[in-house]
Parts: C-alpha cells; sequence; structure tokens
C-alpha cells in the first residue's frame, strides 16, 4: 500500500458511481488502515500537545498535500474500515503548512520513541511551576508567569520517582547549568 492511508483504488470508484454496494477491504488492506489508525492515534498523542492541528500527506496521484485534521483523518479511516470506501472530504481552507506534521516525519518520530522506549501517555505531568508556583496547563510546554521551560521540572520528577535522592538530582541539574528550584 502507499503512503497515503486514504489513497482510493480506481475500481472502488466505479462502485460507488453505480451504487453497487462496497465490498469489504481485502485483509491486507484492513490490516494496513487499522495499522494507520494506531499510527494516527500515537502522532496525535505526541504533537497534539505541541499544537499541531492535524497532519499533512503528500498525494502521489496529483502532487498535492493533502491537510487533514486529527479528528477527520480518524473518521475517515474507521469509514474505510466499516464500508471498505474512503470518505470525500473538504480540503483545508489556506492552512498553514507549520500547524501539520508530515506523516512520514511523524510516523518516523513516534517509531523512534517506540524503539528508545517511551510509551504512550508516559508525558510527566505538571499542575505548577518549579520557580515561580504559577498554576500550569498539563500541556505547557512553559511557564505562562515566569516563562522558564517546563521540561527539566519534568525530567526532575522523573529522576525522583526513578529513585533519584532529591540532592542528587538537584545537584546534577545544577551541574547542567539550570537555576536552582525554588
Amino acid at each position: 500500500m502507499n503512503d497515503d492511508p486514504l489513497e482510493e483504488p480506481e475500481d472502488r470508484d466505479e462502485a460507488a458511481a453505480n451504487d453497487v454496494p462496497a465490498e469489504p477491504l481485502p485483509a491486507e488492506e484492513r490490516a494496513s488502515v487499522e495499522t494507520d489508525l494506531e499510527d494516527l492515534g500515537a502522532m496525535r498523542s505526541v504533537f497534539q500537545s505541541q499544537g499541531a492541528k492535524g497532519v499533512v500527506i503528500a498525494c502521489p496521484e496529483c502532487g498535492e498535500n493533502h491537510y487533514y485534521d486529527w479528528e477527520l483523518l480518524r473518521e475517515s479511516l474507521e469509514h474505510m474500515l466499516e464500508t471498505g470506501e474512503p470518505r470525500m472530504h473538504e480540503p483545508a481552507y489556506q492552512p498553514r503548512e507549520d500547524d501539520y506534521v508530515l506523516w512520514d516525519y511523524g510516523k518516523g518520530y513516534v517509531d523512534a520513541l517506540a524503539d528508545a522506549g517511551v510509551v504512550e501517555g508516559s508525558r510527566v505531568e505538571l499542575t505548577s511551576c518549579g520557580w515561580c508556583h504559577a498554576d500550569v496547563e498539563p500541556h505547557f510546554a512553559f511557564c505562562p508567569q515566569c516563562g522558564r521551560s517546563l521540561a527539566a521540572l519534568r525530567l526532575y520528577r522523573e529522576l525522583r520517582d526513578r529513585g533519584m535522592d532529591e540532592s542528587e538530582v538537584r545537584a546534577l541539574f545544577l551541574q547542567a547549568g539550570f537555576e536552582p528550584l525554588g
């Protein structure tokens, strides 16, 4: 199967035009769409919290990029599993390319995370900044009050949760150049 999870096979065009009921997807194609759904879920869990609105897929047929928001692509893939037919969609209106993740890049990125042993949903959640104690949302990368990166706090918590002594973690952070935590 090609890289575009929504590419429509030619023989299905004629069936749709003649109102012939769709045939179920062949087992290999069904497995491919199910894999695309899993990949989409993994990409969404990683990139949506960073502000990505969806994925962009380079179409080998028309040479254009097709932009899909997370939910639209999920629904389209599920529709293919249920009916054997791709769902038609309206193209995104003047999409900002930076708001979308390239499918191949996103897939490679989540595969690399899996290879490194990083599991989906393993992000260290924070409710407050470790320096100024302002409230933060779980998806924030920076404190909205003092502007410091919250990545260091997530790393601090993860090291503590893995059993490192607090004084050892604080010393390591100071040696690495981080400001002392509050």
